[in-house]
């Protein structure tokens, strides 16, 4: 309910900021109205109800004035109202009474046809189409929020000769809500009626009404609100129950709805046109059997107003207000707009993740075609491998192992222990002795761009490959990444990415959620930026850097959390060229459960935008081609435009499955679905994966978005707030798939003579240079 009325709060809030309360009273209400409260009338808890006396369509509560003659009185105006005899029996001793009132005198065999809760779309011009060739007027009881979607049906409804009546703004029942919302949901619609229409009428429909005498009383309390406010109850004498045949075929079903009896009394007929996308078996049975069987009876058809007193007298032409005409355009700004809204940017979303989608692909794909070819006589460069480690007693050696097991012969791997306070250097201390190449460099902890500036001022290669102390190298990592270097035409090359898989995907859903993200992050979308030479990230798990490079630049940084992004830029900045090697590839640990998860993803989404925002002046920048006009731009609209947006997306998500289901809503969810299988396909083809992957899109869709969310939402206020946040490490469990067959040797026994020679000579060699 508080959902549903936060449209009404605003709606009242500004029309009250435009016009004061002038457009809070209600037009059709008397000047002369007395002071009898609503709770000296309505019933209260224990106390009896009101009887309900009279026949007739319509429906009002009475004052009984018991004085010379028994009359009723209106409660709200005073007006008096005779009574039959019969009518005074029924009152018996009450105060008040509920009066079936309605008819002129002398009427006889008319038939009303009255449709509630629209106007719809699809349903309501059929309506039409069917009374304007049976030249039969009707009266359309219409919701407020539905007129201002379809001002044209409004319109062609006065057009042509039908009567409108208020129907509440948003189908309300008024028994159920406060006295604030009640009178903004007749008055709102009453004002729509007049600004639309140029009529003003003090017709009006109760929602979730009635007929029987106890639905009569259980209204009781809307029936006096809407009195009070000057509207005139009109009720109906039968109900077809036409909103419970739409579910099968429309004659079929117009064939199960009830017709009235026709024995000579006049007839208030109750059909719906909204409230439901089907009504198509309503339109057949006004068409095909309720209007040729009135008129086989003899009726003729006729608006309330025209035969029903007290909405005849009261229905006349206007010129709408100026406050009759704000009342339309807040209520269009309410419940147009945002509709209009919603619907250009799921439809402008999925056009760009589509365009992205495609070109992306596209790019991946012919990247894939051109991939270079790489001449296996390729000098050998002078290559150090940096491992920044903290408390990482129970991954590192085995990280090392593999890394020991490389084809390419590497000069060193130099381990930063940034404060461990783990057995982390002991294991580096044990396999030292084994291994020459194996370097332990010990600092207080700084955090991980301190540990990797260190290791960079002790490498002694010119090319520098960085990854996590839990990520596993192929034998054949370390030598793609270095070809790029060693086929380097102009020495300018100045980063190479690798690629990451999560090495731990069958840990659990999570996990495998993970890898699908990597996979179709790496193999689509940054090798699509890599085919542009703007690829923005050169991830830390998996790299190479030219040393010369990053020295010049000034190495990493501390001013962002995403270190390895910031010096990216840095070198775009400086302009370095950045790659990336397809068949360079790494397995790291993947967080398996939510909190890591979470940790981990604010470090990246948050770091990532202190570096963005750090180099911002590369912005819709020329000199820096596709990575400053294209992929950083993009980059800031994927983060700006979800943040001013997703709020307003979520409430009118919510709002449209309540009044509409769940269809539109699934309609665009398959579309992204869709879309995204796609993608991972070519993703699976590229990245040589495993087609089991699609089966996790679905889930990915579902998890993704609002993650995303959470993250952008935290980012945000991390960063109003100025919160500096640390490595915030993820713990390690050591935790790796069995199959992925990446094992080492043994490095407890001491390496051949000829191999620890040649070590020692590298050694020797780069050190004289």
């Amino acid at each position: 309910m508080l959902v549903l009325g936060l449209p009404i709060i605003l709606l009242f809030l500004v029309m009250a900021a435009y016009g004061g309360f002038r457009v809070h009273q209600a037009p059709a209400a008397s000047t002369a109205r007395t002071a009898v409260a609503i709770e000296d009338i309505a019933p209260g808890p224990g106390e009896p109800p009101l009887h309900v006396i009279g026949e007739g369509p319509m429906l009002r509560v009475l004052q009984i004035d018991r004085g010379e003659k028994v009359v009723g009185k209106d409660p709200s105006t005073g007006e008096a109202v005779t009574l039959t005899a019969q009518e005074v029996d029924a009152a018996g001793a009450d105060k008040y009474v509920i009066q079936r009132y309605g008819y002129a005198a002398g009427v006889t065999k008319t038939i009303s046809l009255t449709f509630d809760d629209g106007p719809h779309p699809i349903s309501t011009p059929q309506l039409l189409d069917v009374l304007s060739t049976e030249r039969v007027p009707a009266t359309f009881f219409i919701t407020g929020s539905m007129a201002v979607q379809h001002p044209e049906l409004i319109q062609r409804m006065t057009r042509e000769g039908h009567a409108v009546g208020n129907h509440t703004l948003t189908h309300a029942d008024l028994n159920g809500i406060s006295a604030f919302r009640a009178r903004e949901e007749l008055v709102v619609t009453d004002r729509i009626i007049r600004s639309l229409t140029g009529q003003a009428t003090t017709s009006f429909r109760l929602p979730y009404g009635g007929t029987a005498d106890e639905e009569v009383i259980r209204n009781t309390l809307g029936i006096l609100r809407a009195q009070q406010l000057g509207y005139h109850l009109s009720s109906y004498d039968f109900e077809t129950l036409d909103w419970s045949h739409g579910s099968g075929e429309a004659r079929a079903e117009a064939a199960d709805i009830p017709l009235p009896e026709f024995d000579g009394r006049n007839l208030t007929v109750l059909m719906h046109d909204g409230g439901a996308d089907n009504r198509a078996a309503t339109v057949e049975y006004v068409k095909n059997r309720l209007i040729p069987a009135a008129r086989a009876a003899g009726y003729t058809f006729q608006t309330m107003p025209q035969i029903q007193p007290a909405l005849r007298d009261s229905t006349q032409t206007i010129t709408p207000s100026i406050w009759d005409r704000a009342t339309v355009a807040v209520a269009q700004l309410v419940y147009v707009w945002p509709n209009r809204l919603m619907h250009f940017l799921f439809v402008f979303a999925l056009a760009i993740v589509g365009l992205i989608g495609v070109l992306n692909t596209s790019l991946a794909i012919a990247r894939r075609r051109s991939r270079a070819r790489y001449d296996t006589n390729l000098p050998v460069l002078p290559v150090s491998i940096i491992i920044a480690a903290y408390n990482e007693e129970k991954v590192i050696r085995r990280t090392v192992e593999t890394l020991l097991n490389s084809t390419y012969p590497f000069l060193e791997l130099v381990v930063v222990d940034d404060g461990s306070t783990d057995g982390t250097a002991v294991e580096i201390e044990t396999m030292m002795l084994h291994d020459p190449r194996i370097r332990l460099v010990s600092q207080p902890n700084r955090g991980k761009w301190a540990a990797l500036n260190n290791g960079t001022a002790q490498a002694r290669g010119d090319i520098l490959v960085t990854l996590d102390a839990d990520t596993i190298f192929t034998p054949d990592t370390v030598a793609n990444l270095v070809r790029q270097f060693a086929s380097d035409p102009d020495g300018r090359l100045g980063a190479v990415a690798g690629v990451v898989r999560v090495g731990n995907r069958e840990r659990n859903l999570l996990t495998r959620w993970q890898g699908l993200e990597y996979l179709t992050q790496i193999g689509i979308e940054r090798s699509a930026y890599a085919q542009l030479g703007a690829v923005p990230i050169i991830p830390g798990a998996c790299a190479a850097w030219r040393k010369a490079a990053v020295l010049e630049v000034g190495g990493y940084s501390h001013a962002t959390l995403a270190e390895d992004c910031d010096l990216t830029l840095s070198l775009h900045q400086a302009h370095w060229r950045v790659s990336q090697d397809d068949q360079a590839l790494a397995y790291t640990e993947a967080p398996d459960h939510i909190d890591a998860l979470l940790a981990q993803r604010i470090r990246w989404t948050f770091g990532t935008l202190q570096a963005i925002f750090k180099h911002r002046n590369m912005l819709l920048r020329r000199r820096y081609g596709w990575l400053g006009m294209a992929v950083l731009p993009y980059m800031m609209a994927s983060v700006l435009v979800p943040i001013v947006f997703l709020p307003f997306i979520a409430v009118m998500g919510v709002l449209t499955v309540q009044d509409s289901g769940w269809g539109v809503v699934g309609l665009y969810f398959l579309l992204f679905l869709i879309l995204h299988l796609l993608i991972t396909a070519v993703a699976v083809i590229l990245m040589r994966e495993r087609w089991t992957n699609l089966l996790m899109v679905p889930i990915y869709r579902v998890v993704h978005e609002p993650l995303r969310a959470y993250l952008l939402y935290t980012s945000a206020y991390l960063a109003i707030r100025g919160v500096k946040l640390g490595w915030n490490k993820l713990q390690r469990t050591g935790a790796m798939d069995t199959g992925l067959g990446l094992q080492g040797r043994d490095h407890t026994a001491p390496i051949p003579a000829e191999r620890q020679s040649g070590v020692i000579r590298s050694l020797e060699e780069a050190s004289t240079k």
